[in-house]
């Protein structure tokens, strides 16, 4: 038995039960189409519609979002937890970093030249602000140990400098609004940063630095360095008060003595 025959026994068997005349086969696919048809015209206007109400509300909920953060960063409180995402002092990778060619120290006579850019000049704080256009917190006493130097300007940074009468000891507040300018001199291992409060605003206090050994080719952090750091963010100026030497006379201003003086800084008229 071919495959006609088998084919043409089951179109018999077929028509037996079910006879052709009695099949509307273009209309029911007609009516199914039809029904389709409208289904997606009526998917496509209920998707405008949608997306037509989605997007008043999604400018909405937007503007919501943007009036919450203003709302909370014109608080304390808001302002508290913005300062609390900051970091101060970018953490170095590693506590050693390899120098430049020009940073390592021969014996060479030409070696012990000065190779270092010679300090801005000192001038007045008013001087100072009248070409950054910031005012710049000063403090109102003189810190006890040291004598006044008066401020530098490197482009947006105000330096106001203080000094020890042996010249052993320093003191720099440094304020800008652009905040810190950082090498790999400034970092600070992630171990080195205690979290501290300057009155309400939150900061960081760091000891210690960067050295380079005699006959060594990599800078090493020394965490015992006589050198104190704090930072802190205040009226979207960032400030660094940094105390340098081990003097006696001067051993008070530890971390405690540090934020002392941070919380004395005064705006003058």
């Amino acid at each position: 038995m071919d495959k006609k025959e088998i084919k043409s026994i089951l179109q018999e068997a077929l028509e037996e039960e079910i006879p052709s005349s009695q099949v509307q086969l273009w209309p029911a696919v007609k009516a199914s189409l039809v029904a389709g048809e409208s289904h997606l015209n009526q998917q496509g206007i209920d998707m405008y519609t949608i997306k037509s109400q989605r997007t008043p509300r999604l400018a909405f909920a937007f503007l919501m979002v943007v009036a919450l953060i203003v709302i909370a960063l014109a608080t304390p409180q808001g302002r508290s937890i913005a300062q609390s995402v900051l970091q101060f002092f970018r953490i170095a990778e590693n506590t050693t970093f390899p120098l430049d060619d020009s940073q390592i120290v021969s014996n060479a006579p030409e070696a012990l030249q000065p190779t270092a850019m010679p300090p801005a000049p000192l001038i007045s704080a008013a001087e100072a602000e009248a070409q950054v256009g910031f005012d710049a917190a000063e403090l109102p006493y003189l810190p006890e140990g040291f004598e006044y130097l008066g401020a530098r300007l490197y482009g947006n940074v105000i330096n106001l400098e203080y000094e020890t009468q042996g010249k052993g000891g320093h003191l720099i507040i440094q304020q800008s609004p652009d905040g810190f300018n950082q090498s790999d001199w400034d970092n600070v291992p992630a171990e080195a940063i205690i979290p501290v409060m300057v009155g309400e605003l939150e900061g960081e206090f760091v000891q210690g630095t960067f050295v380079v050994y005699p006959g060594e080719i990599l800078a090493t952090w020394n965490p015992e360095a006589a050198i104190f750091r704090l930072r802190w963010l205040q009226n979207d100026i960032w400030f660094e008060i940094a105390k340098y030497g081990n003097v006696e006379e001067i051993e008070y201003l530890d971390q405690a003595g540090l934020i002392e003086l941070a919380e004395s800084l005064v705006f003058k008229p």
